[in-house]
């Protein structure tokens, strides 16, 4: 596995864009390949090249959140993660948290199986991703359940960067993505777009503000039902306005009015929240890693208070 080639050479890319696939009709192909070969174990003459699929976030968590400059490194571990059947931005959070709690004394290689985890260290974090799966130990059966669970037994909470027991996903624009990942009905960045809120903020010279943030995300997260239904590309959600979706749904016989699809968002995203609370979901109880308050965004450092108040009103909302 650690004896895996190279990622193909940029350089000899010709342009051609054979390298970008789409859904059918769409001008964004927003997923990309890499061919990697892989070496035959007893041939070392004989290749085996698979085509692996990345983006953004695939490359934040095999990548930066890994300290990893090594490119045939991050793609071996991301082809792994496909292998293990495993989220690989989970997993990589996972590792990260793990590579630091390693580095801070809190475990020792007694916990990692032998492993040195450091960062940008991929044939260890290529080892580890296996053993995840296999769960040779206590701390590998402590990892597969994620940062959060294996943090609450083994320390350094505040650098486990999970929200809602879900890990992190690439965006750190300012406080709008974080409370997108925390109050979110499954706690991920395609619930209610807050990084967009912090972007939009960014470039207008506005200041957030609680009721604002708050507001903001709901509104986004209660649309999102509609445009999800229709099974729509949500990079192309902009152009989703209530009148082009009421437009769409009159064709397939839908008399809808924008009332209509105002309640069916807002009943959707209630009762979302009914069955996570029916379950011991509980807003108050929400962490805040402390890791996010210590990095700055393009928006400046993240304040806690700030964040306990847009949580607090966007509860008194939902």
């Amino acid at each position: 596995m650690t004896k895996r080639l190279a990622l193909l050479d940029k350089e000899r890319c010709v342009g051609c864009q054979s390298c970008m696939f789409a859904c059918a009709h769409c001008p964004v192909a927003c997923i990309h390949l890499a061919a990697v070969r892989f070496p035959y174990p007893k041939e070392p003459y004989f290749y085996k090249t698979s085509m692996i699929g990345y983006d953004h976030e695939t490359i934040f968590a095999v990548g930066s959140l890994l300290g990893g400059t090594d490119v045939k490194g991050m793609f071996q571990l991301l082809d792994e993660a496909e292998i293990q059947g495993l989220d690989v931005m989970s997993m990589d959070v996972t590792l990260a948290w793990a590579t630091e709690a390693l580095q801070r004394g809190l475990i020792s290689t007694k916990e990692t199986d032998g492993l040195t985890l450091e960062w940008n260290n991929y044939p260890a974090y290529l080892k580890a991703a296996v053993r995840i799966v296999s769960q040779p130990n206590d701390f590998y059966r402590a990892l597969a359940r994620g940062a959060e669970h294996a943090a609450t037994i083994y320390g350094g909470v505040d650098f486990a960067l999970t929200f809602g027991g879900n890990e992190m996903p690439g965006y750190h624009t300012g406080p709008g993505c974080h409370l997108g990942y925390l109050t979110g009905a499954r706690h991920s960045h395609l619930d209610s777009a807050g990084y967009s809120l912090d972007q939009k903020a960014g470039a207008k010279g506005e200041v957030l503000t609680p009721d604002g943030v708050a507001s903001g995300l709901l509104e986004e997260e209660r649309w999102r039902p509609v445009l999800t239904s229709l099974a729509i590309c949500l990079f192309a959600r902009g152009m989703y306005a209530p009148d082009v979706v009421l437009q769409a749904l009159a064709t397939a016989g839908f008399e809808w009015s924008a009332d209509d699809l105002t309640r069916f968002g807002a009943e959707v995203l209630h009762r979302k929240y009914a069955f996570k609370q029916r379950e011991g979901f509980d807003l108050s109880a929400l962490r805040n890693p402390g890791r996010i308050l210590e990095t700055p965004t393009p928006l400046g450092k993240i304040d806690e208070e700030f964040m306990r108040q847009s949580i607090q009103a966007y509860g008194r909302s939902v």
